[in-house]
Protein backbone atom coordinates (compact mmCIF):
# COMPACT_ATOMS: atom_id res chain seq x y z
CA UNK A 1 0.00 0.00 0.00
CA UNK A 2 1.51 3.78 -1.33
CA UNK A 3 2.41 5.48 1.71
CA UNK A 4 0.30 9.00 1.74
CA UNK A 5 2.12 12.26 1.77
CA UNK A 6 1.26 15.73 2.32
CA UNK A 7 2.13 19.02 2.38
CA UNK A 8 1.02 21.58 5.02
CA UNK A 9 0.90 25.10 5.88
CA UNK A 10 -0.94 25.53 8.99
CA UNK A 11 -1.20 29.54 8.77
CA UNK A 12 -2.28 31.83 11.62
CA UNK A 13 -5.28 32.50 9.22
CA UNK A 14 -5.60 30.36 7.12
CA UNK A 15 -4.78 26.09 6.80
CA UNK A 16 -3.34 24.83 3.50
CA UNK A 17 -2.94 21.24 2.98
CA UNK A 18 -1.66 19.53 -0.41
CA UNK A 19 -1.72 16.30 -1.14
CA UNK A 20 0.66 14.46 -3.40
CA UNK A 21 -1.31 12.75 -6.35
CA UNK A 22 -4.10 15.29 -5.62
CA UNK A 23 -2.89 18.94 -5.66
CA UNK A 24 -4.06 21.37 -3.57
CA UNK A 25 -7.23 19.17 -1.18
CA UNK A 26 -7.85 21.81 1.81
CA UNK A 27 -7.75 26.25 2.38
CA UNK A 28 -9.53 26.91 5.30
CA UNK A 29 -9.36 29.22 8.04
CA UNK A 30 -7.01 28.08 11.07
CA UNK A 31 -9.83 28.93 13.47
CA UNK A 32 -12.78 26.89 16.04
CA UNK A 33 -15.68 27.82 17.68
CA UNK A 34 -15.55 25.92 21.30
CA UNK A 35 -17.75 25.71 23.90
CA UNK A 36 -16.57 27.90 26.98
CA UNK A 37 -17.77 26.17 29.98
CA UNK A 38 -16.85 22.13 28.55
CA UNK A 39 -13.66 23.68 26.28
CA UNK A 40 -14.90 21.39 23.28
CA UNK A 41 -14.84 21.90 19.84
CA UNK A 42 -18.02 22.69 18.51
CA UNK A 43 -16.96 24.21 14.50
CA UNK A 44 -14.07 24.03 12.87
CA UNK A 45 -12.81 26.42 9.89
CA UNK A 46 -14.89 28.05 7.26
CA UNK A 47 -18.04 27.19 9.43
CA UNK A 48 -16.52 28.89 12.62
CA UNK A 49 -15.19 31.95 10.98
CA UNK A 50 -19.14 32.64 10.01
CA UNK A 51 -19.29 32.82 13.90
CA UNK A 52 -16.82 35.44 14.56
CA UNK A 53 -18.24 38.56 16.35
CA UNK A 54 -21.67 36.46 16.62
CA UNK A 55 -21.59 34.07 19.22
CA UNK A 56 -22.59 34.33 23.11
CA UNK A 57 -20.82 34.08 26.52
CA UNK A 58 -20.62 30.01 25.75
CA UNK A 59 -18.74 29.98 22.97
CA UNK A 60 -14.96 31.14 22.38
CA UNK A 61 -13.60 32.08 18.85
CA UNK A 62 -10.55 30.41 19.09
CA UNK A 63 -7.16 30.61 16.63
CA UNK A 64 -4.50 28.19 17.80
CA UNK A 65 -1.32 29.89 15.73
CA UNK A 66 -0.29 33.19 16.78
CA UNK A 67 2.47 35.13 15.44
CA UNK A 68 4.11 31.75 14.18
CA UNK A 69 3.44 30.29 17.23
CA UNK A 70 1.17 27.34 18.26
CA UNK A 71 -0.87 28.66 21.61
CA UNK A 72 -3.12 25.79 22.19
CA UNK A 73 -1.92 22.54 21.08
CA UNK A 74 -5.24 21.17 21.82
CA UNK A 75 -7.58 22.94 19.65
CA UNK A 76 -4.53 23.13 16.79
CA UNK A 77 -5.13 19.13 17.07
CA UNK A 78 -8.70 19.35 17.03
CA UNK A 79 -8.44 21.52 13.98
CA UNK A 80 -5.81 19.12 11.57
CA UNK A 81 -7.98 16.18 12.92
CA UNK A 82 -11.07 17.99 11.37
CA UNK A 83 -9.38 18.89 8.16
CA UNK A 84 -7.60 15.41 7.77
CA UNK A 85 -11.29 14.02 7.82
CA UNK A 86 -12.38 16.18 5.12
CA UNK A 87 -9.49 14.88 3.04
CA UNK A 88 -9.44 11.31 3.70
CA UNK A 89 -11.43 8.48 3.58
CA UNK A 90 -12.17 7.16 7.28
CA UNK A 91 -10.37 9.20 8.88
CA UNK A 92 -7.36 7.37 9.11
CA UNK A 93 -3.62 8.70 8.46
CA UNK A 94 -1.72 6.53 10.42
CA UNK A 95 1.26 6.09 8.25
CA UNK A 96 1.40 9.05 6.43
CA UNK A 97 3.94 11.30 5.79
CA UNK A 98 4.12 15.53 6.02
CA UNK A 99 6.13 17.97 5.24
CA UNK A 100 5.18 21.43 7.39
CA UNK A 101 6.52 24.84 6.68
CA UNK A 102 7.74 26.76 9.82
CA UNK A 103 9.05 30.31 10.25
CA UNK A 104 12.52 31.20 8.91
CA UNK A 105 14.40 30.16 12.16
CA UNK A 106 12.31 28.63 13.43
CA UNK A 107 13.18 27.53 17.12
CA UNK A 108 12.80 23.67 19.23
CA UNK A 109 10.06 24.61 20.95
CA UNK A 110 8.08 25.84 18.20
CA UNK A 111 9.27 22.01 16.05
CA UNK A 112 7.85 20.03 19.42
CA UNK A 113 4.88 21.57 19.57
CA UNK A 114 4.59 20.56 15.99
CA UNK A 115 5.62 17.26 16.41
CA UNK A 116 3.56 16.72 19.51
CA UNK A 117 0.22 18.14 17.28
CA UNK A 118 1.33 16.11 14.34
CA UNK A 119 1.56 13.19 16.56
CA UNK A 120 -2.38 13.38 18.25
CA UNK A 121 -3.75 13.13 14.87
CA UNK A 122 -1.25 10.02 13.71
CA UNK A 123 1.00 11.50 11.79
CA UNK A 124 4.59 10.31 13.20
CA UNK A 125 6.68 10.93 9.91
CA UNK A 126 7.64 14.80 9.62
CA UNK A 127 9.52 16.79 8.05
CA UNK A 128 9.95 20.86 8.48
CA UNK A 129 11.19 23.32 5.96
CA UNK A 130 11.73 26.73 5.77
CA UNK A 131 8.69 29.08 4.98
CA UNK A 132 10.73 30.89 2.59
CA UNK A 133 12.45 28.32 1.19
CA UNK A 134 8.56 26.60 0.10
CA UNK A 135 7.63 29.71 -1.37
CA UNK A 136 10.46 29.84 -3.77
CA UNK A 137 9.55 26.38 -4.61
CA UNK A 138 6.04 26.98 -5.22
CA UNK A 139 7.06 30.31 -7.30
CA UNK A 140 8.76 27.46 -9.57
CA UNK A 141 12.03 29.48 -9.16
CA UNK A 142 14.97 26.97 -9.82
CA UNK A 143 16.87 27.03 -6.48
CA UNK A 144 20.29 26.01 -7.24
CA UNK A 145 23.38 26.52 -4.82
CA UNK A 146 24.49 29.56 -7.25
CA UNK A 147 21.00 30.72 -7.64
CA UNK A 148 19.64 32.83 -4.42
CA UNK A 149 16.14 34.44 -4.24
CA UNK A 150 14.92 37.06 -2.12
CA UNK A 151 11.65 36.26 -0.70
CA UNK A 152 9.28 38.08 1.33
CA UNK A 153 6.48 35.66 2.12
CA UNK A 154 3.22 37.78 3.82
CA UNK A 155 0.67 36.27 6.21
CA UNK A 156 -1.92 36.79 8.32
CA UNK A 157 0.29 37.12 11.87
CA UNK A 158 3.80 36.47 10.41
CA UNK A 159 6.01 37.86 8.23
CA UNK A 160 9.12 35.78 6.73
CA UNK A 161 11.76 37.91 4.81
CA UNK A 162 15.06 35.51 3.09
CA UNK A 163 17.45 35.05 0.52
CA UNK A 164 17.36 31.74 -0.11
CA UNK A 165 19.23 29.07 -2.48
CA UNK A 166 19.50 25.06 -2.38
CA UNK A 167 22.17 25.58 0.60
CA UNK A 168 18.88 27.02 2.66
CA UNK A 169 18.52 30.03 3.98
CA UNK A 170 21.39 32.49 3.55
CA UNK A 171 19.64 35.49 5.77
CA UNK A 172 16.91 35.85 6.57
CA UNK A 173 14.47 37.01 9.42
CA UNK A 174 10.50 35.80 10.88
CA UNK A 175 8.81 38.61 12.64
CA UNK A 176 5.58 38.86 14.11
CA UNK A 177 3.60 41.14 11.82
CA UNK A 178 1.42 40.68 8.91
CA UNK A 179 -2.20 41.27 7.69
CA UNK A 180 -4.09 41.02 11.31
CA UNK A 181 -2.34 44.37 11.88
CA UNK A 182 -3.76 45.69 9.25
CA UNK A 183 -7.58 44.84 10.65
CA UNK A 184 -6.43 45.90 14.14
CA UNK A 185 -4.93 49.42 12.97
CA UNK A 186 -8.16 49.59 11.01
CA UNK A 187 -10.50 49.08 13.64
CA UNK A 188 -8.70 52.02 15.72
CA UNK A 189 -8.82 54.31 12.56
CA UNK A 190 -12.15 53.75 11.82
CA UNK A 191 -13.52 54.27 15.39
CA UNK A 192 -11.04 57.30 15.55
CA UNK A 193 -11.99 59.30 12.73
CA UNK A 194 -15.44 58.01 12.17
CA UNK A 195 -17.14 57.20 15.50
CA UNK A 196 -18.04 53.89 14.19
CA UNK A 197 -16.69 50.79 16.12
CA UNK A 198 -16.62 47.55 13.76
CA UNK A 199 -15.21 43.78 14.53
CA UNK A 200 -12.22 42.09 13.10
CA UNK A 201 -14.11 40.30 10.59
CA UNK A 202 -15.62 43.69 9.31
CA UNK A 203 -12.05 45.04 8.98
CA UNK A 204 -10.75 42.09 7.40
CA UNK A 205 -13.39 42.42 4.70
CA UNK A 206 -13.06 45.89 4.26
CA UNK A 207 -9.43 45.13 3.69
CA UNK A 208 -10.46 42.80 1.04
CA UNK A 209 -12.41 45.20 -0.88
CA UNK A 210 -10.95 48.49 -0.81
CA UNK A 211 -7.57 48.35 0.52
CA UNK A 212 -5.10 50.02 -1.72
CA UNK A 213 -1.63 51.24 -2.26
CA UNK A 214 -2.18 53.14 -5.19
CA UNK A 215 -2.35 56.95 -5.04
CA UNK A 216 -6.34 58.79 -4.79
CA UNK A 217 -8.01 55.13 -5.61
CA UNK A 218 -11.46 56.38 -5.66
CA UNK A 219 -13.23 52.54 -4.90
CA UNK A 220 -15.67 52.78 -2.33
CA UNK A 221 -17.80 50.23 0.29
CA UNK A 222 -20.67 50.35 2.76
CA UNK A 223 -19.57 49.65 6.17
CA UNK A 224 -21.96 48.68 9.05
CA UNK A 225 -21.18 49.24 12.48
CA UNK A 226 -21.79 50.40 16.16
CA UNK A 227 -22.28 54.38 16.75
CA UNK A 228 -19.78 54.48 19.79
CA UNK A 229 -21.65 57.71 21.72
CA UNK A 230 -25.30 56.28 21.02
CA UNK A 231 -24.56 52.53 20.57
CA UNK A 232 -26.95 52.36 17.39
CA UNK A 233 -26.27 50.38 14.17
CA UNK A 234 -24.76 52.70 11.80
CA UNK A 235 -23.42 52.62 8.71
CA UNK A 236 -20.66 54.64 6.33
CA UNK A 237 -19.18 55.21 3.16
CA UNK A 238 -15.52 54.13 3.08
CA UNK A 239 -13.12 54.80 0.29
CA UNK A 240 -9.62 53.63 -0.17
CA UNK A 241 -7.80 56.26 -0.71
CA UNK A 242 -9.05 57.56 2.96
CA UNK A 243 -7.65 54.39 4.69
CA UNK A 244 -4.56 54.13 2.04
CA UNK A 245 -1.93 55.60 5.22
CA UNK A 246 -3.82 52.58 7.46
CA UNK A 247 -3.22 50.12 4.86
CA UNK A 248 0.52 51.49 4.05
CA UNK A 249 2.35 51.23 7.40
CA UNK A 250 2.20 47.32 7.43
CA UNK A 251 3.92 47.56 4.23
CA UNK A 252 6.21 49.83 4.95
CA UNK A 253 7.44 48.02 7.84
CA UNK A 254 8.16 45.32 6.07
CA UNK A 255 9.97 46.85 3.54
CA UNK A 256 12.29 48.34 5.97
CA UNK A 257 12.79 45.01 7.42
CA UNK A 258 13.91 43.64 4.03
CA UNK A 259 16.03 46.35 3.39
CA UNK A 260 18.54 45.44 6.75
CA UNK A 261 18.44 41.85 5.62
CA UNK A 262 19.38 43.05 2.30
CA UNK A 263 21.92 44.94 3.93
CA UNK A 264 23.61 41.57 5.59
CA UNK A 265 23.87 39.73 2.27
CA UNK A 266 27.45 38.85 0.82
CA UNK A 267 28.18 41.20 -2.15
CA UNK A 268 27.83 38.19 -4.93
CA UNK A 269 24.23 37.07 -3.06
CA UNK A 270 23.70 40.87 -3.45
CA UNK A 271 24.66 41.01 -7.31
CA UNK A 272 22.14 37.91 -8.04
CA UNK A 273 19.42 38.99 -5.96
CA UNK A 274 19.54 42.69 -8.11
CA UNK A 275 19.45 40.77 -11.17
CA UNK A 276 16.79 38.46 -10.46
CA UNK A 277 14.10 40.71 -8.11
CA UNK A 278 12.09 40.48 -5.32
CA UNK A 279 9.70 37.73 -5.20
CA UNK A 280 6.09 38.16 -3.12
CA UNK A 281 3.92 35.49 -1.73
CA UNK A 282 1.69 35.18 1.45
CA UNK A 283 -2.07 36.04 1.67
CA UNK A 284 -0.94 39.88 2.03
CA UNK A 285 0.85 40.18 -1.26
CA UNK A 286 -2.85 40.37 -2.35
CA UNK A 287 -3.04 43.91 -1.77
CA UNK A 288 -4.18 46.32 -4.46
CA UNK A 289 -0.99 48.22 -6.00
CA UNK A 290 2.00 46.60 -4.12
CA UNK A 291 3.93 45.60 -7.11
CA UNK A 292 4.21 48.92 -8.30
CA UNK A 293 4.68 50.18 -4.42
CA UNK A 294 7.61 48.14 -4.21
CA UNK A 295 9.25 48.49 -7.15
CA UNK A 296 9.48 51.79 -6.60
CA UNK A 297 10.36 51.63 -2.28
CA UNK A 298 13.24 48.61 -3.31
CA UNK A 299 14.68 49.97 -6.67
CA UNK A 300 14.45 46.66 -8.10
CA UNK A 301 11.84 44.15 -10.38
CA UNK A 302 9.49 42.75 -8.16
CA UNK A 303 6.96 40.07 -8.76
CA UNK A 304 3.71 38.55 -6.85
CA UNK A 305 3.33 34.82 -6.86
CA UNK A 306 0.45 34.15 -8.97
CA UNK A 307 -1.23 32.03 -6.38
CA UNK A 308 0.23 33.96 -3.52
CA UNK A 309 -1.90 32.58 -0.68
CA UNK A 310 -0.88 29.21 -1.31
CA UNK A 311 2.44 29.09 -2.98
CA UNK A 312 4.26 27.54 0.50
CA UNK A 313 1.95 24.44 0.39
CA UNK A 314 2.18 24.17 -3.51
CA UNK A 315 6.07 24.55 -2.80
CA UNK A 316 5.69 21.97 0.16
CA UNK A 317 3.80 19.50 -2.16
CA UNK A 318 6.64 19.69 -4.87
CA UNK A 319 9.16 19.49 -2.44
CA UNK A 320 7.89 16.19 -1.15
CA UNK A 321 8.26 14.68 -4.42
CA UNK A 322 11.93 15.05 -4.28
CA UNK A 323 13.24 12.45 -1.45
CA UNK A 324 16.82 13.97 -2.86
CA UNK A 325 15.95 17.28 -1.88
CA UNK A 326 14.12 17.70 0.57
CA UNK A 327 17.01 16.09 2.52
CA UNK A 328 18.75 18.49 1.69
CA UNK A 329 16.45 21.59 2.35
CA UNK A 330 14.78 20.01 5.10
CA UNK A 331 15.61 21.56 9.18
CA UNK A 332 17.79 19.01 10.75
CA UNK A 333 16.03 18.36 14.18
CA UNK A 334 17.21 16.57 17.19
Amino acid sequence: MAVEKLAIDFGNAVTKIYKLGSGMVLVEPTVAAVSAHENKTKVIGVDAKKLMGKTGDGTKIIFPVSEGDVVSEKVATGILSGFLKKIESGGKFFGTKALVSVPCGADGALIKKLESVLSSVGISSVDFVEAPILSAIGQNLTLTDFSPYFIIDMGAGTTNIAAVSLEGVIAGVSVNIGGNNIDTALIDFIADNYGLQIGVATAEKIKLKIGSLVEYDSLATVVNGRDVTSGKPRSISLKASEIKGVVENYYVTVADIAMKVLAKLPPEVSAEIRHSGIFLSGGSASIYGLEDFYTKKFGMQVAIAENPQTSIAFGGGMLIADAKKLKKLKLKCD
